[in-house]
């Protein structure tokens, strides 16, 4: 794919020159990022062999994720942004050998699922237990939960009502959850995060470390998929489907943010409803029509702002979510200040 997303046909060449750019970031990543081979950092298995790693040299201490593990700590980063323990993925890549029709078995390379606080158990991702809620949302309120293949999306903004948000609240069994690369890691078995997950919770600066630490297997996925394409570069590349005016149908991908649902229904060969929950979605979202509040919402529970004219606390938690909101926030000039409890 060339930029602008325009498409060309594969070579040798090409993937060759791919896997050259692949092993260029790869020695950038480990001088800067890292401070050490990517395969050193991989046999880090729990906190206390990070800690071990951290001391031995200085280029572990001054590299980018010794850096941002000294100076989050140093502000207390670790403590701050818990939120919903509840963690939720659907699962990421998509195992080429494996994925076939019917499509509903979750054949992925790192497995999805949902984290249950409460019973510390994961079970597997099904989408048909996904709702969403919009009863303090600026739409037309349908009561209560629907999944996605029955909700609609019909503004109706009330500024003097409890309603506050555009954004929806989606639920998964009921529940809040967070999603993220945290969530991925943790749900697909990463010892590393996870041993961190359950010494110190879910927090903000854990979030931040899992983005340093997830493109390193990142990475050598992306050095296989090349290599492998090399290997089968005379094998067909696109398998036709049979077009249908009739259907429903839903598709996930795990972006930088987490888990990205689409929802489909056609009919009479046109869209007739079609929906899309991002992962920021999740996380921002406002209370549900039981009133229980969204992620963000509960990790600013108790949160101290030292400077209420610089809150940079509310910075941090956020942005430890990579939080996308262009659908999200709306500016009006009201000449009042509005406090929700």
């Amino acid at each position: 794919m060339m930029p602008g997303g325009v498409t060309c046909p594969l070579t040798r060449d090409k993937l060759a020159n791919c896997l050259a750019t692949i092993e260029a970031y790869v020695e950038w990543y480990e001088r800067i990022v890292l401070g050490c081979s990517t395969e050193r950092w991989l046999s880090l298995k729990n906190a206390d062999d990070f800690n071990s790693w951290l001391d031995e040299s200085e280029s572990h201490r001054n590299s980018g994720v010794g850096l941002i593990t000294r100076f989050g700590r140093s502000i207390g980063l670790h403590k701050l942004g818990k939120g919903a323990s509840n963690l939720l993925s659907a699962g990421c890549y998509y195992d080429p050998e494996k994925w076939q029709p019917p499509y509903d078995n979750q054949n992925v390379l790192i497995p999805g699922g949902f984290y249950d606080a409460e019973t510390n158990e994961i079970s597997p991702f099904y989408h048909l237990e996904i709702t969403e809620h919009v009863r303090h949302s600026w739409f037309l309120d349908y009561g209560g939960g629907r999944h996605p293949w029955e909700e609609e999306t019909i503004p109706d903004y009330q500024p003097d009502s409890d309603r506050y948000s555009f954004a929806k609240a989606p639920r998964y069994k009921g529940k809040v959850v967070q999603l993220g690369p945290l969530a991925e890691l943790v749900i697909g078995g990463d010892p590393l995060i996870t041993s961190f997950f359950k010494a110190e919770g879910p927090n903000t600066l854990l979030r931040q470390f899992v983005r340093l630490h997830r493109p390193v297997a990142v990475l050598r996925q992306m050095r296989k998929n090349v290599t492998d394409l090399i290997e089968n570069i005379d094998e067909p590349t696109f398998v036709k489907s049979e077009a249908r005016t009739e259907g429903v149908g839903y598709g996930f991908v795990n972006a930088a943010r987490g888990s990205l649902g689409h929802w489909l229904q056609t009919a009479g060969g046109k869209i007739k409803n079609y929906q899309v929950i991002t992962p920021t979605t999740w996380n921002g979202s406002p209370r549900d029509s039981s009133g229980m509040r969204g992620h963000w919402e509960e990790s600013f529970i108790g949160l101290e702002i030292k400077d209420l004219d610089n809150p940079v606390e509310v910075g941090h938690l956020i942005r430890s979510h990579d939080a996308c909101l262009v659908c999200t926030v709306h500016f009006a000039k009201t000449g009042r200040r509005i406090t929700y409890q």
